[in-house]
Formats: structure tokens, sequence, C-alpha cells
């Protein structure tokens, strides 16, 4: 019964937050975007990477602790983030991670998630996702080609050194994933794995390319997750208090110099780098640690903020739900209207992207006038 109680007051905290900052915060941005859309764009990262502090406080007081090695994330740099997907919640854990890599500019990072296309319809959090300019696939490589190429331009256009975050397994690890993944390694000859699953290339192989071509990549970090102990595999454990004691990241930064140009390079690193990472999580799987040089757990004056702050928005957030017909009005309004884009468009990116182009070309030739 304790660990039920404790899972739905991490679940509530952390899902009452993010319904907060989307009320709260990031609607009222929504004008922004009309008179600047670089300006909107910085402010809401900032918000997103203001907010990550918030599920990194609420582990450290519901005692998981984030146990960080190898090498820090470089916040100013235009990177891809390549990670192994043990369960679908992993995500959870990453924010802790990325505060602990990025001290101490912990708020300076830009991370956007590329998901499956369906987790954008999630209210609350689909939503200000949306919003943060993630990146959401089909698995129809026709479709997501020109959706990456779209978000990349918009990137590069606004010279936003962004951190992109894909999964190049596809899916999380469970025993019909794993035994597609070995069905995949005997047809291609290719040696099973029992850590992780056999990695698709085209993804990451596309962004690299585009990246590269563009003199937009700065490096790739290979992040590499363990649980040496609990293993939540969906948001279901979460509820029920089934919280790790223990989450391992070891990351390791790889210059863009150091990567091949070539397509079919890029493929055979990215397969190589999964053929090291299978290497490391059987040794973890003995040791119980990726490394032994370990970072130090840094708390900030920041974590405390942030709880405190995020904490009384989602109280405040719930009280004007009960009592407040005009805030009920207004959080009515913005939930159809993102419902009205989940259903009719590819999500509050097209919106973004397109009201850009057409501001920047009435910028460009107010200045010819």
């Amino acid at each position: 019964m304790r660990g039920l109680l404790c899972g739905l007051l991490y679940c509530s905290l952390w899902y009452g937050s993010i319904v907060a900052g989307f009320l709260f915060i990031a609607c009222p941005l929504l004008p922004l975007l009309l008179v600047s859309p670089p300006w909107f764009r910085k402010c809401g990262d900032l918000l997103f990477s203001c907010w990550e502090l918030y599920p990194t406080a609420l582990l450290d007081i519901f005692g998981v602790k984030v146990v960080v090695s190898g090498d820090h994330i470089l916040p100013q740099e235009s990177a891809i983030l390549v990670m192994n997907h043990r369960t679908r919640v992993d995500w959870n854990f990453l924010w802790a991670a990325m505060y602990q890599a990025c001290l101490p500019n912990v708020v300076a990072h830009k991370l956007k998630f590329i998901l499956k296309d369906p987790i954008r319809h999630v209210p609350g959090p689909g939503w200000i996702m949306q919003m943060n300019g993630f990146l959401y696939i089909t698995r129809r490589w026709e479709e997501d080609q020109g959706r990456l190429a779209k978000i990349l331009d918009y990137l590069i256009a606004l010279r936003s050194r962004t951190q992109l975050l894909i999964f190049p397994e596809g899916t999380d690890l469970t025993p019909l994933s794993k035994a597609k993944s070995d069905r995949y390694a005997q047809e291609h000859g290719l040696s099973p794995y029992s850590y992780i699953l056999h990695p698709k290339t085209t993804g990451f192989t596309y962004l690299a390319s585009y990246l590269q071509k563009s003199s937009y990549l700065d490096a790739v970090y290979d992040l590499t997750i363990a649980y040496p102990d609990n293993v939540p595999q969906s948001e279901a454990d979460l509820v029920k208090g089934n919280l790790p004691n223990e989450v391992h990241f070891h990351i390791k930064r790889i210059p863009s110099e150091d990567l091949p140009r070539d397509d079919s390079q890029l493929r055979i690193w990215l397969n190589e780098r999964w053929s090291r990472k299978e290497s490391s999580l059987e040794e973890f799987a003995k040791k119980k640690v990726l490394s032994a040089k370990a970072w130090p757990m840094v708390r900030t004056t920041s974590l405390i903020v942030a709880f405190v702050f995020w904490s009384v928005l989602t109280g405040a957030m719930v009280l004007l739900l009960i009592v407040s017909p005009i805030f009920q009005l207004w959080a009515l309004a913005h939930s159809i209207f993102f419902i009205g884009l989940s259903l009719f468009s590819t999500g509050f990116n097209q919106l973004e992207m397109g009201w850009f182009w057409r501001w920047k070309t009435h910028a460009i030739r107010a200045k010819l006038h």
C-alpha cells in the first residue's frame, strides 16, 4: 500500500506540473509566436529545461539515485544523443542524468526527443512536447524523412544549438521485441543480443548525414542506461510505486570529425557502438556499475527552487480548476485547440514552422524597403 501511495503521489506531482506549466506559462506564450518565432522558441526551450529540474528533484526526494559517469554534455553544442531503450520510462530518469551531465549550465541545453507519433496526442505531456519542438515519427520512412528535413531546416535557420535524442532500437526491451530482434539477427547473420536490441540505423544515419552536410553537427553522445535492481517497464509500474533504487548512465562523446561521412559507414559505426554497449551491459550485470569513476551527486539550490515553484504552481492549478470558471474556460479553450491540432495536422510544429517562414519572408521584405 505504501508503494502504491508513493507511486500515485510521484506520478500526480509529475503529471500535474506538466499540465500546470502548459496552462500557466506555455499557453500565455503563444502570442509571442506571432511577434517573433525565434524568441518564442528560446522562451519555450528555457521553460522546458527549467521544468526538467522538477522531476530531477522528485527522484531525489523519492529515493531514486541516478548515477552518471563518462563525458559531460556540452549544452552549447548541436548534437545527436543515441541511447538504448531498456524500458518505456527511460526518459523519466534521463532528466536527472542531463542535470548532472550539463552542470553548471543545468538550464542551458535544448534537449528534444524523437518519439513515436501517437505520443503527441497525450493530453498535457504530448501538447507541451509539441510546443517544445519534439520530433514525432510514424515509422513510414517516406513521411518521416520529410518531417525530419523540415524541422532540421527550421532549427538550422534559427541557429538553435539543439541536442536531439533518438532511440535507435525503436522500442523498449521486452520479450516480444527481443524475439523480433533475435529473428532479425538470425536473418542477417548477426549475433543475438541479451541486454539490448539490434538498432535500426536509418533514422540516425539520416540525422547525422543531414547535419553534417549542413555543417551543423558538433558531436554525437552515446548514452547507456542500466538498472541494477528494480526495472519499471512501463508507466503502470511507476504508478504502483515500483521505482528503482538506482539508475546508471554512462556517456561517451564522439566529436563530429571522428564520425564517418558516408551513409553506409555511419550504419556500420552505429552497429559497432551497439556491440560495445552489449559488452558493457553484460559486464554491468556482473558488477552493477557502468564505470568505476561515477560523478558525485550535486544538489544545487536550483533543485529546491524548482521543487517549490512547480509544486506551488501545480497546487494553484488544481485550486483554480475547482473554483474559477474563467480558468476552467481557459483550460477548456486551449485543450480544444490542441486536440484540433492533433486531429487535423501533424501537430504544433507544423503551425510554428509554417508561421516562421512567412514571418521571415515579411521581415526580409521589410528590410529591403
